[in-house]
């Protein structure tokens, strides 16, 4: 079973943005640059676990949750807030305090070497686990509070360079991949220059002109009247 990208499109409309919020689908790009108050939502499918536990007669959905983020950047002021979303954006639970980058080493096919890793993790309810992936896959948002900063680890997708685990009663299973958005402020519109004085003065100027001439029309056409009613 899949979530086709259409899928994350259904999830996020779904979910209350801020006032202006920009969304843009970035799964199968290699970085993005999140400036403070952006964010990356990844949807976090639990069927593989659903499946694997009615085979072992266990609940269907998992109470313990966690994940790892790796990039190639390395900022010893960067923060993240992270916490899981329901698919409807109804229920949430955070993963506690702001998180931090720590040193860490990866060994993959396209690279190996020092990276930096994002870490949490969390034990919940059946009930709440029911209400966060019962409906739809679950929404893991990364929401940057440090400074501006790039993530990623090339070649690999931002996609990929997230693991989560899903746990329950011994049974633990890692989540199938699923779609990232980047979730980032507009830019702040460029500044308009006031008018000139010298632009005031002269509308000023025209304004005055027009009102003079209309004066002089009204008064004009008052003695018009004047002479037509003596001459009558």
């Amino acid at each position: 079973m899949t979530y086709p990208w259409c899928g994350l499109a259904v999830i996020l409309s779904a979910l209350p943005l801020a006032a202006g919020t920009i969304e843009s689908d970035v799964s199968a790009q290699v970085s993005a640059l999140l400036n403070t108050g952006d964010a990356l939502w990844f949807t976090v499918p639990s069927w593989n676990f659903g499946i694997d536990a009615a085979n072992f007669g266990l609940p269907e959905y998992p109470t313990s949750v966690g994940f790892v983020f790796v990039t190639a950047s390395e900022d010893s002021l960067a923060q993240f807030e992270a916490v899981l979303v329901s698919g409807d954006g109804s229920v949430s639970v955070s993963f506690g305090a702001p998180l931090s980058f720590v040193p860490a080493m990866f060994q993959g096919s396209a690279y190996s070497g020092a990276v930096s890793a994002l870490e949490g993790s969390l034990h919940i309810s059946e009930t709440l686990s029911q209400q966060l992936f019962g409906s739809s896959p679950a929404v893991l948002t990364l929401l940057n509070t440090g400074p501006a900063l790039s993530l990623g680890m090339p070649p690999y997708t931002l996609q990929q360079d997230l693991n989560v685990s899903l746990g329950g009663g011994g049974l633990g299973v890692g989540a199938p991949l699923g779609g990232v958005a980047l979730m980032a402020d507009p830019p702040d519109p460029p500044d308009v220059p006031e008018p000139g004085s010298g632009l005031l003065l002269l509308g000023g100027g025209a304004l005055l002109w027009a009102l003079s001439r209309l004066r002089r029309s009204e008064l004009s056409r008052g003695a018009e009247g004047a002479l037509e009613r003596d001459s009558d």
